[in-house]
């Protein structure tokens, strides 16, 4: 299981070591804040990835959804609510970026996903 409370910038640059620096720069004081440095570092950037020509194929946007999924997966309760209140639900804030996200999704995250559904309308 993946703990929240376990969760620190490591958690990020294990897997994205390219993302060291930001990843620094967002931790304040040396104080690790899940919900501001997941949604500074990667709402942005896959947004940016997801708006590209070939984003089907990028494998820094595979890795960010991989990383969505197994924290679904095997995330805590409050691990999930960041999947979904920070990293998922920006994706909803425009059409092309959600049609894309989409299709990128796993079986967790898609579970996810449809909760948004229950409190957010698609964008058109």
């Amino acid at each position: 299981m993946i703990a929240y409370a376990e969760l620190g910038a490591e958690t990020i640059t294990d897997r994205f070591p390219e993302l060291r620096e930001q990843t620094e720069a967002e931790t304040v004081d040396g104080e690790f804040l899940p919900h501001v440095v997941f949604g500074n570092v990667f709402n942005r950037l896959t947004a940016e990835l997801l708006m590209r020509d070939g984003y089907l194929s990028d494998e820094t946007l595979h890795r960010i959804f991989d990383m969505y999924e197994e924290f679904a997966a095997e995330g805590d309760e409050e691990v999930q609510n960041l999947v979904q209140v920070t990293l998922l639900e920006p994706l909803w804030d425009d059409k092309t970026i959600y049609d894309r996200a989409e299709k990128l999704l796993g079986e967790h995250t898609r579970e996810l996903w449809n909760c948004i559904g229950s409190y957010l309308r698609e964008p058109s």
